[in-house]
Order: C-alpha cells, then sequence, then structure tokens
C-alpha cells in the first residue's frame, strides 16, 4: 500500500512542473520564434528517442515496436477522427482540423506518459523513501522540461497561451492513474512504447514542414539535451 508521503510525491509531480509554464510569456508571438518552436520539437523529439529505448529495454524489440506501430495508427486514428486527412474547403477548416488533431495527439501521448511517471514514483518509494525522492526529482525535472516544450507545441498547434496551460495541468493529474496501476509492469512497458509512437506522428510531420535554420536548430539541440538529461534521471523501482 503506498505511503501518505508516495501520494503527496504524485501530487507535487503534478503540480510544480506546471510553475515554469505559468510563467512562461502569454504573448503567442514569443511561440512563433523560431528557437522557440526548435526547443519545443527538440524537447519531444528525444522524448521519443527515449521512450522507445526504454520500451525496448524492458519489454524486448518484437514487444516495444509492436506497440510503437500501434501508437503510430492510433495517431492516425486521431487524425481521421478530426478529418485532417479530409479534402478542406477553405483554408479556415484546415487549420482548425490541423489545430484539433495536433493538440489532441500531443495530450493522448502524455497522459499514457504521465502514467508511467507516477507508476515510476510509487515504485521508488516502494523501495525507500531516499529512491522515491530521486524519482520524484527525476521525474519533476522532465516534465518541467517537458512541459515547457507542450506549452510551446500546443501554442504552436492553436491553442491560447492561458488555454494551453489548463488543458496541460488537467492533464497532468494522469500521473494519479499511476497509484491504480502501480503492480502492473506490463501496462508500463506497453505505455511507454505506446506514447512514444503517438506522439512520433506529430514530431515526425512537424520536422519536415520546419523550416530550419540557425536559431531553430539551436534550439533544437538546446530542448533535446534538456530533456534528455533530465529523462535519464529517473530512477524506476522494476
Amino acid at each position: 500500500m503506498p505511503s501518505s508521503i508516495s501520494i503527496f510525491a504524485l501530487v507535487a509531480a503534478s503540480i510544480l512542473p506546471m510553475m515554469i509554464v505559468f510563467f512562461m510569456p502569454k504573448n503567442k508571438a514569443f511561440y512563433m520564434k523560431s528557437s522557440v518552436r526548435g526547443f519545443g520539437l527538440g524537447v519531444y523529439a528525444a522524448l521519443v528517442v527515449l521512450l522507445l529505448r526504454e520500451g525496448v529495454e524492458h519489454a524486448g524489440f518484437g514487444s516495444a515496436f509492436v506497440w510503437f506501430a500501434i501508437g503510430l495508427l492510433v495517431s492516425v486514428a486521431i487524425g481521421v477522427l478530426f478529418k485532417e486527412f479530409h479534402h478542406h474547403h477553405s483554408e479556415e477548416e484546415k487549420v482548425h482540423s490541423h489545430t484539433k488533431t495536433s493538440i489532441s495527439r500531443i495530450l493522448v501521448s502524455d497522459f499514457f506518459h504521465n502514467i508511467v511517471d507516477g507508476i515510476a514514483i510509487l515504485s521508488g518509494f516502494s523501495i525507500s523513501t531516499s529512491v522515491g525522492v530521486i524519482s520524484l526529482v527525476g521525474v519533476v525535472g522532465h516534465q518541467m522540461i517537458q512541459q515547457a516544450g507542450q506549452q510551446v507545441l500546443l501554442v504552436d498547434g492553436g491553442a491560447t497561451p492561458r488555454k494551453a496551460i489548463l488543458i496541460s495541468f488537467a492533464v497532468s493529474l494522469s500521473l494519479g492513474v499511476g497509484y491504480f496501476l502501480r503492480d502492473n509492469e506490463t501496462i508500463e512497458h506497453i505505455f511507454i512504447a505506446l506514447s512514444s509512437g503517438i506522439i512520433a506522428w506529430k514530431i515526425g510531420t512537424d520536422i519536415l514542414h520546419t523550416t530550419w535554420e540557425r536559431k531553430s536548430v539551436f534550439g533544437f539541440f538546446v530542448g533535446a539535451l534538456l530533456l534528455a538529461i533530465t529523462l535519464l534521471a529517473i530512477t524506476h523501482g522494476h
């Protein structure tokens, strides 16, 4: 049975990363800067690679790539649901469809990834308080970087800065779902690869359609490096 300390840690992991997003600029023009957009893409590109790597490490190459492929199919299904691939009669209709699809992919992927983070925190505390604290620090650290990148992508996808904050906070509460799945290693490994596949489609498409210049490339590598450092700091109990 998880202790009150570990449950408090889940709450902290949901709230603390949002603080950095809360203090980010509310001016949408900031998120249109090439360096800022590059940062957001770099954060999520690194996330895709590292989640897939972890999935292969824990579940094996075959299983991880099957669930990664299913994640890609889920991403396509989201596009079909919001008519991303349909012919649109106006540019406004096309933009609206792309906006809903882009935001949905980010949030569905984040939902599953947050569950994995919740399991990681609880697993750490099941070993000892010190291991649990290390897990919490690792999760909060990479979530801060990820939330900053997510804020950029959500605003770039069409959400207002304030709406993006509210959406991100609501999805961050899915960390608590880890409480109910904490003893199921199979589910954890599936969610790792699945979340990687869901967001990979969007990130791959955005990278291909981005006009790369020195500032955007710099932002990309800064975001990827920061996310990699913080994500690799997580201690998993399994």
